[in-house]
């Protein structure tokens, strides 16, 4: 009966250990990496808008009763996909009635570039002799009567027919012949070219009805969004009216407004990065453009920043935060961009810091980033010094201070200690 109070007290004392053990926090492997010195250019943090690569307000260049709406509001549409047919059947009968014309002239050009037809050649020569033997008659005539004159056996009224009859069949011989003539030489060159002219212009009737026929149906004129329709299917259109709004979002410009004092520091080229609050993503990456303009009211300077956007992740209006030089390089401390958390309206780093045995304790430090480049970021924070380890992998499992076991520094499988590359394929660090 004595011992039962000692066995009872050890079997206390084992329970309140187990306990104890039981309520510690997990140890979580971890990859951890150092916190650098860099030399930086001084940052600064402005409020950037997400702009289209390309915006366009598509307009009809022919007038025409909207017929179809085949694009709607949000679709993607690659370049030269169609967005409306307009009414065709008026441009269609204009096209055929200049086509007929077309072909019309080019008939009269090919017969005048063939020359006279051979038939026609002998015709007038018939015409020719015709002409010479009815003025052989009036040449015999005319001798005749003069002579029945000089005898008196004449009067004045038959040598006066017989001259006129002469001279007429001598001009009726004079036209046959220069018809004959203008056969055999064919059709003067000019004519020719003249007749080229007329199928030119024509043909140029029908290419721009054709194009005017093609213009019916309005189609995307780069890859891009619809973000708005301006007409709908009943609706008369002039030319010129607008059809739809587009926008190409491939591509995005992200605009900020440099003050004065920081603008000699963002040059074209110069390393800048972006941070999608919405989307808890950053891009690094350098100043595309600078406005040489300021605004007058609060003398700023617009500078844009193309980021790429194939996933259209990214939309016209977003709200970004763009870090851009606004003085020399000096010396920076930079993280692995990995090793920022964000949480809500904070971003942190965990640090390692001692603890008992392998075991190391990470613990929350609220920093504030800069400039983003070639995958490290520009971080302050209380307490954090060059050579500090922060967590890079497995830290969006940490909650506060945490016990953590690091198991690979760096994030190369070159600088991984032995057991890390066996714990990353087992699972423990995703």
């Amino acid at each position: 009966m004595s011992t039962c109070p000692s066995l009872w007290l050890a079997v206390t004392v084992l329970v309140c250990a187990t306990s104890a053990l039981c309520a510690q926090p997990p140890v979580t492997p971890v990859v951890v990496a150092e916190v650098v010195e860099r030399d930086v250019p001084a940052s600064m943090k402005l409020v950037g808008t997400v702009r289209a690569e390309r915006e366009a307000v598509v307009a009809a260049e022919v007038a025409g009763l909207v017929l179809r709406f085949a694009a709607a509001e949000g679709q993607f549409l690659k370049q030269g996909e169609v967005i409306c047919e307009l009414d065709a059947a008026a441009a269609e009968l204009r096209l055929a009635e200049a086509r007929a014309r077309l072909g019309s002239l080019r008939a009269q050009l090919e017969e005048l570039e063939h020359g006279t037809r051979e038939e026609t050649v002998r015709q007038l020569a018939a015409q020719v002799q015709e002409a010479q033997a009815v003025l052989e008659k009036w040449e015999f005539e005319r001798r005749r009567i003069a002579e029945l004159y000089a005898r008196d056996q004449s009067g004045d009224k038959e040598r006066h027919d017989a001259e006129m009859e002469y001279l007429a069949a001598q001009e009726r011989l004079s036209q046959a012949r220069a018809a004959h003539e203008i056969a055999v030489n064919g059709p003067r060159p000019e004519e020719i070219a003249r007749a080229r002219y007329d199928v030119a212009a024509q043909e140029a009737v029908v290419q721009r009805l054709e194009l005017d026929l093609s213009k019916t149906r309005i189609c995307a004129p780069f890859d891009g969004f619809v973000a708005a329709r301006r007409t709908e299917v009943g609706e008369w259109i002039d030319a010129g009216g607008a059809v739809c709004e587009m926008v190409a979002l491939e591509t995005v410009k992200v605009r900020a407004d440099v003050p004065e004092s920081a603008v000699a520091f963002c040059r074209a080229g110069a390393p800048a990065s972006v941070y999608f609050e919405a989307l808890d993503r950053s891009y690094s990456g350098s100043i595309a453009r600078v406005v040489p303009r300021a605004t007058p009211a609060a003398r700023t300077f617009p500078i844009e920043i193309d980021v790429p956007n194939a996933d259209h992740t990214l939309l016209a209006g977003m709200f970004a935060w763009a870090y851009v030089p606004c003085g020399p390089a000096g010396k920076r401390l930079m993280v692995p961009k990995d090793a920022v958390v964000s949480r809500g309206q904070t971003r942190q780093l965990f640090v390692i810091r001692p603890g008992t045995g392998e075991t190391r304790m990470a613990v929350p430090v609220a920093v504030t980033t800069g400039l983003e480049l070639a995958g490290e970021i520009e971080i302050q924070g209380p307490g954090i010094q060059v050579g500090d380890l922060v967590v890079t992998r497995a830290n969006e499992r940490l909650f506060g201070p945490s016990p953590v076991l690091p198991v690979q520094v760096g994030t190369t499988a070159a600088t991984q200690p032995a057991g890390a590359q066996a714990a990353a394929d087992a699972g423990v660090i995703p």
